[in-house]
């Protein structure tokens, strides 16, 4: 009769563990959820809603590395992103920049994504060869988008900065500075005004000019329950995709493919 108990309970033991494993396989099977919101050339819907860009593909080759089977990007505006990533309702935002109020509430990783410089786009006939000083900056007028991070450079209230609101703000401000109705177009991020100086109707008529502020690290940041999935084996993907290829050559062959 003992023996019978005994190999009922093994039995239910093994039963019971089969279970746990089985419940263990559909957790990790779950999709990463991704967060992200519109900013060419980084994210962006393709055709068919089909997320494109420099991020989206430069995260394929981490997800590779951390072996997981299925991603689900989702498109959301910035405010509705941070509040999903907030009540985590997603894992991960694909691409921010880093600040107190946003690092108290989510997991940022030790280590960038990706790291931009803050520049400008100035008519290719305009004499400013480099910026050196506020001094190189002061004669001009700006557009920039609403809200938009200014650099230590950017913040001296001498300037004429004005906020250029609504979609397609780089190809905007590009047609305005080509008009002769503005000066330059301002961005911390040097990828998009890059990427639309890249453009046949521009890419002759638009230089681009680096500030003399230190480069700005754009991350992948995890919710709190998402960091306690992911964040370890992100960072060792992103530290062996890192070596492998940078960002800039994805840059580089996107641009060349999106033509």
């Amino acid at each position: 009769m003992p023996r019978v108990n005994t190999i009922a309970g093994v039995t239910i033991v093994a039963i019971a563990l089969s279970l746990m494993l089985a419940s263990a396989t559909i957790v990790c099977a779950k999709p990463l959820r991704v967060g992200y919101f519109k900013v060419a050339p980084h994210a962006m819907p393709g055709p068919q809603e089909v997320p494109q860009g420099i991020a989206v593909e430069y995260f394929k080759l981490i997800a590779r590395e951390m072996q997981l089977a299925e991603i689900d990007f989702i498109l959301l505006p910035l405010n509705r992103l941070l509040v999903e990533l907030d009540n985590n309702r997603i894992d991960m935002a694909l691409l921010l920049a880093r600040n107190d109020e946003r690092a108290a509430r989510f997991v940022y990783p030790a280590h960038a994504f990706c790291v931009t410089k803050p520049s400008i786009a100035v008519n290719a006939s305009n004499p400013l060869q480099k910026v050196t000083s506020i001094e190189d900056l002061l004669p001009l007028s700006f557009h920039e988008t609403p809200k938009n991070y200014r650099t230590d450079i950017m913040r001296d209230p001498r300037l004429q900065i004005e906020p250029l609101a609504g979609d397609n703000f780089t190809r905007r401000c590009y047609g305005m500075i080509l008009a002769g109705r503005i000066d330059a177009c301002y961005q911390p991020d040097h990828y998009p005004i890059q990427f639309e100086a890249a453009r046949e109707e521009f890419s002759s008529r638009i230089k681009i000019l680096y500030l003399p502020d230190p480069p700005i690290g754009l991350y992948s940041v995890f919710s709190k329950a998402g960091a306690a999935r992911y964040l370890k084996k992100y960072e060792t993907a992103l530290s062996i995709v890192k070596q492998q290829q940078s960002y800039g050559t994805i840059f580089e062959k996107f641009i060349l493919d999106y033509k």
